[in-house]
């Protein structure tokens, strides 16, 4: 059934407009910077001209800019001449539009960038509300953050500020689930999509904080938590719009992955419930001879097939798998005496100093034959490589990430419960 939208608002099944929720987003996404409450136009008929506007020079215009009649014209469709006539000189004031040269008699305009990135962020807005600038601010931190660029002080202000506004954004979110009326929250579904990628990304972000800054964990502990909650705040939300499906029987109410997770965790019981007292037509078995015959057909189990021969009997000679066996024996037996000389009788070893003492081909080698001897699980040892980089711009080895070599309880391993047989790589054979 097709949603309508009648003179009481939004339905059950139409939802808010985004345009309507984009208008009612702009007066406390200005409020920061506007001079007195009247400075918020009404109707969403400027950010119509502007966009429309904007369009024009991204499609019509050239190193000299548009002319007043030119913009006047793209605007035809979305505002009469009045209209457009009084959001010019605004735009013109406001320096959306610029002329291209200081002059008064100059009659060519361009468009202003900044204004064009304010238009990209009340797209935003419309969208996702503020949840989306929220996840914009961590993305940046997360890239910021592995490539370097950011000092302590500055991203300790960033993660304090996503924390704050995700404990604002949850506890706004609570106030109108528990206080609002259904019409009202029905609008906001679209704000809430992103739930389970901001969970990620957070998640990431604090990873990636506690191993390049591990003085700040309690910061990135404290984002997690709001995170937490805002993710708890989004499935009361879903909650309460499901009770409203289930009792008015509209089932677009919610996003089509809401459905499909309740599919993959609810019972059977619970699933059942909803068609309790929906009615439904007998079912009609009607199948033809012909159709049981095709059936059993196609359903035939298929006819025994002959036992292969028996392999002939082996050639005389070694056998190859106690071959393989000893072979793989061996191997074992250089990887301990290896890596016991490399940790010299200790639990733990720092392997940095002697991979950067020798040469790139000697360093590489190494490093594959540590890794490679962790790798397998009859050798008692353990690997870890830091996500750090040392730098000596003047040494054999100019750059590499600290390694670690630790012994692993002998009674963690089971070296003689499964016989390993790995391939030889090209460097121990």
């Amino acid at each position: 059934m097709a949603g309508t939208r009648g003179q009481n608002g939004p339905d059950l099944f139409s939802g808010a407009h985004p345009e309507d929720d984009l208008q009612a987003q702009l007066p406390p996404f200005i409020a920061p910077v506007a001079a007195s409450r009247g400075s918020v136009v009404e109707d969403a008929t400027s950010l119509r001209i502007a966009e429309a506007i904007h369009d024009a020079f991204g499609d019509l215009s050239s190193e000299r800019g548009l002319t007043r009649s030119e913009l006047e014209a793209a605007c035809s469709a979305v505002a009469g001449p009045e209209a457009f006539e009084q959001r010019f000189g605004v735009f013109v004031a406001l320096r959306l539009l610029e002329r291209v040269r200081e002059k008064a008699h100059e009659g060519h305009y361009v468009f202003n960038p900044t204004s064009g990135a304010a238009l990209l962020v009340f797209e935003r807005l419309a969208e996702a509300g503020g949840v989306e600038e929220i996840m914009s601010l961590l993305d940046r931190t997360q890239r910021d953050v592995a490539e370097g660029v950011l000092d302590e002080k500055e991203l300790v202000r960033r993660l304090r500020r996503v924390r704050r506004d995700l404990r604002i954004t949850t506890d706004y979110l609570l106030r109108r689930v528990r206080s609002r009326p259904i019409e009202e929250l029905l609008g906001q579904r679209h704000h809430h999509r992103v739930k389970a990628a901001l969970m990620v990304n957070a998640r990431r972000l604090v990873e990636t904080v506690s191993c390049g800054f591990p003085g700040l964990r309690a910061d990135g502990t404290h984002l997690i938590r709001e995170a937490l909650r805002y993710s708890a705040a989004v499935d009361e939300f879903y909650d309460r719009l499901l009770a409203q499906a289930s009792t008015r029987r509209d089932f677009s109410m919610l996003p089509a992955e809401q459905y499909r997770t309740a599919a993959l965790t609810s019972s059977v019981a619970a699933l059942a419930s909803v068609f309790s007292e929906v009615v439904f037509d007998p079912p009609a078995m009607q199948v033809p001879p012909a159709g049981i015959l095709e059936a059993a057909e196609k359903h035939r189990p298929p006819a025994p097939r002959r036992r292969a021969a028996p392999p002939p009997e082996p050639a005389p000679g070694p056998d190859p798998v106690e071959t393989a066996r000893a072979r793989a024996a061996a191997l074992r037996e250089q990887r301990l005496a290896a890596m016991e000389l490399l940790i010299g009788g200790r639990d733990e070893a720092d392997l940095t100093q002697a991979l950067r003492g020798q040469s790139w081909r000697a360093a590489v080698t190494m490093l594959a034959r540590v890794l490679r001897a962790s790798a397998d699980p009859s050798v008692p040892f353990m690997v870890e490589l830091s996500s750090g980089l040392a730098i000596d711009p003047a040494g054999p080895v100019t750059y590499a990430s600290p390694v670690s070599l630790f012994r692993v309880p002998q009674d963690t391993c089971a070296v003689d419960e499964v016989p390993q047989i790995p391939l030889e790589d090209a460097d121990e054979r």
